[in-house]
């Protein structure tokens, strides 16, 4: 999966809390093989790891995104537009359900 940093409130992740660096660390352990994610609904490939850093827990974004084709290609058929990480999983922005990582 490509990984895609991304500036929010700090430029760098050693600018930010550890809190911050630990949860960066661990999504990155979590989609290391990984190209893509399941929901019940569908499945996403060839997606993004999106990064955005800010200045603590709550400011800092971790997505799953698919590639920009693939919304165009399905239309109104698609049902979680990314995952997003929240504590220790990631989670389909839609319903909110555990996705499984593939």
């Amino acid at each position: 999966m490509k990984i895609i940093y991304k500036e929010g409130t700090r430029k760098t992740l050693a600018e930010s809390t550890g809190e911050v660096r630990s949860a960066v660390a661990t999504a990155l352990e979590l989609v290391e093989g990984k190209h893509g994610f399941r929901t019940p609904f569908e499945i996403w490939r060839n997606c993004k790891l999106v990064i955005t850093i800010g200045h603590n827990i709550y400011t800092t974004f971790i997505e799953i995104r698919p590639p920009a084709m693939a919304y165009i290609k399905r239309r109104s058929n698609w049902h979680n537009r990314y995952a997003y990480y929240a504590a220790g999983t990631f989670r389909g922005n839609n319903d909110n359900a555990e996705v499984e990582l593939i």
